[in-house]
């Protein structure tokens, strides 16, 4: 059966994120509902993302990436909702997922509840430990990587079954309720490998450099892409010196954000982000999640 859900992303130079993306959504939702909007057009990601939905955009306006980034999602998401019931809008580097203790996996979680509502998930930033993680990602990201902080600006209106516009970077909406189920998880994956993340980050500084801007003012491009005072040992020491916390249970930040929740500006509705330093231990039931997609032998007729 043809999915009611489509899942919408914009990808340049990330070609590692974009085969597990397209794996993963593409396993759950089928490639045919999955949007890519390909920046610059790259032959990379026509040849990765193979039977998703392509929508190349020139590569001409880096000054106003940002900007251009989310108001095409935007744009794009009103006109799918049109045809889909949910629209997933989200970052190639992020995944979303439904705990499996639930017994559900995003899809047939979506299908089972088609309520008109905007779901966020919560947020949690999957960091490697080298000096304890020394296996690769090449099999699987959850299991060699077992440990997340929280990152609160990656809980996101993401899962989207009513108009509703998003702001930039996708972190505020126009829902006007918190929908957070407590088994619900967006996982950042930026730091989730060192060598990746200084690969990606690399490629991030040479975007900025070919701007020719004197300063952040100049763009709306993200911060992170500037390679002032860079330091990758020390941000991934930070995460090994992290105290690990005792559980999975974020309850009490789910408190904290649905008595935060309220108006913005724009139109927009937000929650305060309390901080929390110390690391969680994912469970081993999550283990295997976001691997590359498995072919499986054709059975023999004979």
């Amino acid at each position: 059966m043809r999915s009611k859900t489509a899942v919408l992303t914009m990808v340049r130079d990330d070609d590692f994120m974009l085969s597990r993306w397209v794996d993963y959504y593409g396993g759950l939702f089928g490639k045919d509902s999955l949007y890519v909007i390909n920046h610059g057009n790259q032959p990379n990601v026509r040849d990765i993302a193979q039977g998703c939905n392509l929508f190349p955009v020139p590569d001409n306006e880096r000054k106003k990436f940002t900007i251009l980034n989310w108001r095409t999602k935007n744009h794009l998401l009103r006109a799918l909702l049109e045809w889909y019931d949910t629209v997933i809008v989200c970052d190639v580097d992020e995944f979303i997922a439904v705990d499996p203790a639930t017994g559900f996996d995003l899809r047939t979680w979506i299908d089972s509840d088609q309520r008109p509502t905007v779901r966020t998930p919560m947020g949690l930033e999957v960091v490697h430990l080298p000096g304890k993680e020394p296996e690769s990602i090449d099999k699987a990201i959850l299991g060699p990587r077992r440990f997340v902080k929280i990152n609160l600006f990656y809980a996101k209106p993401c899962i989207i079954s009513k108009p509703t516009k998003l702001s930039r970077g996708g972190h505020y909406s126009e829902h006007a309720a918190l929908d957070m189920p407590d088994f619900l998880y967006l996982f950042h994956m930026k730091y989730c490998d060192y060598g990746l993340y200084t690969d990606t980050l690399n490629r991030r500084n040479d975007v900025v450099r070919s701007m020719m801007v004197d300063g952040k003012k100049e763009t709306t491009t993200n911060v992170q892409w500037f390679a002032e005072d860079r330091d990758d040992d020390r941000t991934f020491a930070d995460f090994e010196e992290r105290k690990l916390h005792e559980g999975f249970d974020f309850a009490d930040i789910r408190d904290k954000l649905h008595k935060s929740f309220g108006p913005r500006n724009h139109g927009l509705y937000h929650f305060k982000r309390p901080h929390r330093k110390k690391l969680y231990e994912i469970p081993e039931r999550f283990f295997g999640l976001f691997g590359p997609a498995v072919e499986t032998p054709e059975k023999s007729t004979g």
